[in-house]
């Protein structure tokens, strides 16, 4: 996905890649550094960290710096969006 790309994603379409939602569930579980969620697919940090883009674009997760790293944690508010449109069914 190209930054251009992700100035136009909403929240569905970033959930809709299976990786991404993957990342979610990790990180609901515990924050993670960018390191330890690549380490959990056979994808390079690169990737990684540009799903990691368009979650925090979305608001889904949250960044935080920690030294030399970047720690990822959920923002389990941000889907009250996608609670409400399934409710709503």
């Amino acid at each position: 996905m190209s930054p251009n790309q992700i100035l136009q994603v909403d929240i569905f379409t970033a959930i809709g890649d299976a990786r991404r939602r993957r990342i979610l569930e990790l990180l609901s579980v515990r924050e993670r550094s960018v390191g330890e969620l690549t380490a959990e697919f056979q994808i390079a940090q690169q990737s990684v960290s540009q799903h990691l883009a368009v979650l925090h674009t979305v608001g889904l997760v949250k960044q935080t710096k920690r030294g030399t790293s970047s720690i990822y944690s959920l923002e389990r508010d941000a889907l009250a969006e996608v609670i409400g449109w399934i409710a709503a069914l």
